[in-house]
């Protein structure tokens, strides 16, 4: 199943990779950037985590030591909604590679569930989209940069993590749940 679940990966990342482009003069995404990985929720599928945890199993040991550090320091945390990332060392990601959907999507405009657009928080950052975007209206405006307009994507989790994709790609997805539930369940002993 791992197997087949990298390949609709791979499948994932060459559309999102046409839509990252589509949209470079507004992207500001870059290594070490990292703000989307400071204080969320990180919902992932058990697929998701499973294949998290096999990439993560691989990482060298003062890697891995690292982010066990961060793991057990978010578990010792009162119960947060929102929270950084423990596979995030020195302002990259750990496991990279083997990143949920959630992180994948991250920085281009997207559709709700009902249709209304989503904007990166990074926005408000002076980020994504910041030229284009009108901080009174919270919203983006019709300008274009360099002949392109904003676009926006369906690229919600609901719709990359459904049974379209599980049937086309013969993979199951799982209970959905935040990463720290995940985390609780795996390292209790940690």
């Amino acid at each position: 199943m791992i197997t087949r679940y990298r390949e609709y990966l791979e499948f994932l990342d060459k559309k999102l990779a046409k839509m990252f482009e589509s949209q470079k003069p507004f992207i500001k995404c870059k290594e070490g950037c990292a703000y989307c990985c400071k204080e969320g929720e990180y919902p992932m599928t058990e697929l998701e985590y499973i294949n998290l945890m096999f990439y993560y199993n691989e990482l060298e040991d003062s890697l891995k030591d690292k982010v066990n550090e961060n793991i057990a320091a978010l578990l010792e945390k009162s119960r947060e909604k929102m929270y950084e990332c423990p596979f995030l060392v020195d302002n990259r990601c750990a496991v990279y590679p083997a990143r949920a959907v959630i992180c994948r999507t991250f920085g281009l405009i997207s559709y709700d569930d009902k249709g209304k657009k989503r904007i990166p928080f990074c926005v408000e950052l002076g980020l994504n989209y910041a030229e284009v975007h009108d901080k009174e209206q919270k919203m983006i405006t019709g300008k274009t940069i360099d002949g392109c307009e904003p676009a926006a994507f369906n690229i919600t989790r609901k719709f990359l993590v459904s049974p379209k994709f599980e049937k086309e790609f013969d993979i199951f997805f799982g209970d959905d749940r935040p990463l720290i539930e995940w985390l609780e369940e795996e390292f209790k002993d940690l």
